[in-house]
């Protein structure tokens, strides 16, 4: 079972209202969601680490919250742009696995 699909980051980015149903925005979720997927079975060792029911929970709760950032990351892709005073540009930016990241840790320690 994934452990997050197109269609989930679509509704939680939507929050309460519809989520889209234009084509790209139904590919870009897809495609995201395989890309969220496959970062956590590379931290998983491919299946060389299982993760407790628990952990799973976690998981699957991050690797919404990852999706539908790196879903809203479409928009702004060279991160958020910041000024300061002096002029000088900073620009921010998360990891891919911003949310997953600290539980894969705890299961696949020589991942860090």
């Amino acid at each position: 079972m994934p452990y997050v699909t197109g269609a989930q980051i679509l509704q939680h980015v939507a929050g309460s209202g519809t989520p889209s149903v234009v084509a790209a925005d139904i590919a870009w979720a897809d495609k995201v969601a395989a890309a969220i997927e496959g970062a956590i079975a590379e931290g998983l060792g491919d299946g060389a680490f299982t993760p407790s029911a628990s952990q799973v929970d976690e998981l699957e709760v991050a690797a919404l919250e990852d999706g539908a950032s790196l879903y809203a990351r479409r928009k702004a892709p060279s991160g958020v742009l910041s000024l300061t005073p002096d002029g000088d540009v900073i620009r921010l930016g998360a990891a891919q696995l911003r949310a997953a990241a600290p539980i894969l840790y705890r299961i696949n320690p020589g991942i860090g």
